[in-house]
């Protein structure tokens, strides 16, 4: 159910709606209109598009009349985080940044919330970012769970830096964030081992502002080209332990790319990081070879006292 408008005065902060497109056709044009749809409307939507082979592009052409919309095409493929990277930087300097997928749903109050939330901790220096839960539905919007974060299991622990550690909670397409974090958004390696989401999420955590949205405002898609989704699925009490017996006996990738995520950020930012988060970051990075059953026993270690407890 769609909030009541509240009657209050926003900061004034112009936002640049960016997304990166590939072979988008089947859902991209209801995503731009929950866009257009917002009750705060953004200044622009940018689009850049990997070089899609099917109607995407008509789509673009099409709303491009309405000067909000303005698209790029590459000549060639880049990937989603080149891609992405390439859309930030062409939007509006000044702007306040949504990131957006091509396949979701927006819903009407989702840059409202967004804006407000963004403005209480933007300090107009440091990189600072919002981001939420989603709603996750099928492809025919039937709804499959109320809260992506359920569905990941990213509502049992509390987010913070010791739980990011072991794995990125936030996803992309619900971020909004200013103008200092935009430009470490240039940053982010070319590395297919991790996302831009979890990139900045680290900068958020580390030397940066972060803040949560208490209740989502995207409709989030479950389909075979879900990057999130196309493989996942929830594994009852037995499936768990079995995968558990199985990565204690054979060679396992657990952490594998949470190590490289983390040396690159270590790498880049090594002088802006606190002594603190230092020494979190090395602990982690000094278990690329340990055992499947070191670094399980690390895992527990660190998510004691951030499990949330449920009665």
């Amino acid at each position: 159910m769609t909030e009541p408008i509240m009657q209050y005065d926003l900061p004034v902060h112009p936002v640049s709606v960016v997304i990166a497109t590939y072979n988008g056709e089947r859902f991209l044009e209801q995503q731009i209109n929950s866009v257009l749809a917002q009750t705060i409307k953004p200044a622009e939507i940018v689009v850049c598009d990997d070089d899609s082979t099917d109607n995407t592009i008509a789509i673009l052409e099409k709303f491009s009349t309405n000067h909000q919309l303005k698209y790029y095409r590459n000549t060639k493929r880049m990937g989603v985080v080149e891609n992405f990277k390439k859309a930030v930087s062409l939007a509006t300097p000044g702007n306040y940044i949504a990131l957006c997928d091509q396949d979701d749903i927006w819903l009407p109050q989702k840059i409202e919330k967004s804006i407000e939330a963004l403005s209480k901790i933007d300090d107009g220096i440091s990189p600072a970012m919002i981001y939420s839960d989603l709603i996750l539905i099928d492809s025919d919007e039937h709804l499959l769970n109320p809260s992506v974060d359920n569905e990941l299991g990213h509502d049992k622990y509390h987010h913070c830096l010791e739980t990011l550690l072991f794995g990125n909670f936030v996803l992309g397409c619900t971020v909004m964030m200013n103008e200092s974090m935009r430009k470490f958004f240039s940053d982010i390696p070319k590395n297919k081992a991790f996302n831009h989401d979890t990139w900045i999420t680290l900068i958020a955590f580390t030397f940066g502002k972060v803040s949560r949205l208490n209740q989502p405002y995207i409709m989030y898609r479950s389909h075979a080209d879900n990057v999130t989704f196309s493989n996942h699925k929830k594994k009852n009490r037995i499936e768990r332990i079995m995968t558990h017996l199985i990565a204690v006996f054979q060679k396992n990738d657990f952490l594998e790319n949470e190590v490289i995520l983390f040396r690159e950020f270590y790498h880049f930012y090594h002088n802006r990081l606190s002594g603190e988060h230092k020494k979190k970051i090395e602990k982690l990075i000094r278990l690329e070879n340990a055992s499947y059953l070191k670094k399980k026993i690390a895992f527990e270690t660190a998510f004691k006292g951030y499990w949330i407890k449920r009665f």
